[in-house]
């Protein structure tokens, strides 16, 4: 990923990212890492995913050197797996358990 790093921050508008999750195929969610803090409203699930994300996301693939490639996952997958949320729908929908947490 080395030379792509610049464009992450850029596509994901934020000052530090992190790997928010790893799907099949060596493809990757990356996330805002400050976005918890930052004052975002919007949030996001993905299928699978081990928690719900605060902001914006970035899906890219990775070959066996760790270098950015494009992703495997398909749009109409991304499509199904992904829910956005408010940070009111977010919080009710974590007390009511239908979103789960850790």
């Amino acid at each position: 990923m080395g030379r792509d790093y610049k464009e992450i921050y850029t596509q994901l508008e934020c000052d530090l990212f992190t790997a928010g999750a790893y799907l099949d195929e060596a493809d990757v969610i990356y996330v805002d890492d400050e976005g918890l803090i930052n004052g975002t409203d919007n949030f996001f699930t993905f299928e699978g995913a081990h928690q719900p994300f605060a902001g914006n996301g970035l899906i890219m693939g990775t070959d066996d050197e760790g270098e950015s490639t494009d992703c495997k996952v398909s749009f109409n997958e991304v499509k199904d797996k992904v829910k956005f949320y408010d940070r009111y729908e977010l919080s009710l929908g974590i007390q009511m358990g239908i979103i789960k947490t850790f």
